[in-house]
């Protein structure tokens, strides 16, 4: 299916250090205390649900594929963490009982769902009164980049954009949409806010351009843009020297926003 939304080649500990709850989940830190349960659903490689471990009493990873959070069980079991827990499963059909947590987030997964309303009314239910949900997803309108051969490697996100659209992986644009669907799912007091996330060290320019430069060396792309029509195998060549050639550039400069909604379910 290719690389999602948040899809990289690093490692697990690389992951703990850049993609932590502190930089991904902390529009959400502040509704949390140390008594609470906390529901991470669509966990993914399990970094963040680890980040979000030292705040609450008890957190659950849920994702549907369990071979993404393989290494985060084994850190945690190796550093003692014993208050995580990861399961196999999706958010329509949460196997929980009613009003089980006290909080929720979902961070780069609303983007890939075809029924994201009807998903968050499936978290609501496992929320008690008064419960708080978090959802981020990335927002492609608001792609800055600079550096060496723009042109090209925004051609590269067009492309992306595209076989994402085309394979129903992920809707690139689905962030600017959370605060109606938090709303439609029969939250209250929703708040939508963006932040941004940059690409501005030379170590982060490295590992990104490094990251996509893989990328254009996945099957996925070359076979998506043939059968789409919109580029060839060469095509893709070109952007792997591109990126490879902005990893290096002190020009180099790339930032995401990213959409992010609080709400809370009601309580009668």
């Amino acid at each position: 299916m290719g690389p999602g939304p948040d899809g990289s080649a690093m490692t697990f500990e690389e992951q703990l250090a850049t993609r932590s709850a502190a930089v991904y989940a902390d529009f959400l830190l502040p509704h949390l205390r140390s008594d609470m349960s906390l529901l991470d659903v669509g966990c993914g490689s399990g970094s963040i649900t680890l980040g979000l471990a030292p705040r609450v009493a008890r957190v659950i990873g849920v994702d549907i594929d369990g071979a993404e959070f393989d290494d985060a069980r084994t850190y945690s079991r190796a550093s003692g963490i014993d208050n995580v827990d990861f399961r196999v499963g999706s958010v329509y059909g949460l196997d929980f009982p009613d009003h089980h947590f006290d909080a929720c987030l979902a961070h780069s997964m609303v983007e890939t769902l075809d029924r994201p309303v009807e998903a968050l009314a499936k978290i609501r239910r496992v929320l008690r009164p008064g419960g708080v949900v978090g959802v981020a997803s990335v927002e492609y309108g608001g792609l800055i980049l600079g550096g060496p051969d723009e042109p090209l490697l925004r051609r590269f996100y067009e492309l992306r954009t595209l076989l994402w659209q085309d394979e129903g992986v992920a809707d690139p644009y689905r962030g600017r949409a959370l605060r109606g669907v938090l709303v439609r799912a029969g939250f209250e007091l929703v708040k939508a806010t963006t932040t941004t996330i940059s690409y501005g060290t030379d170590a982060s320019v490295q590992a990104f351009g490094r990251d996509r430069a893989d990328d254009c060396r996945d099957a996925w792309y070359a076979e998506g843009a043939a059968r789409l029509g919109v580029g060839t195998a060469e095509d893709l060549r070109e952007m792997e020297r591109a990126w490879l050639t902005w990893s290096e550039s002190v020009d180099a400069f790339a930032s995401f926003s990213w959409c992010r909604a609080i709400g809370f379910r009601p309580d009668p």
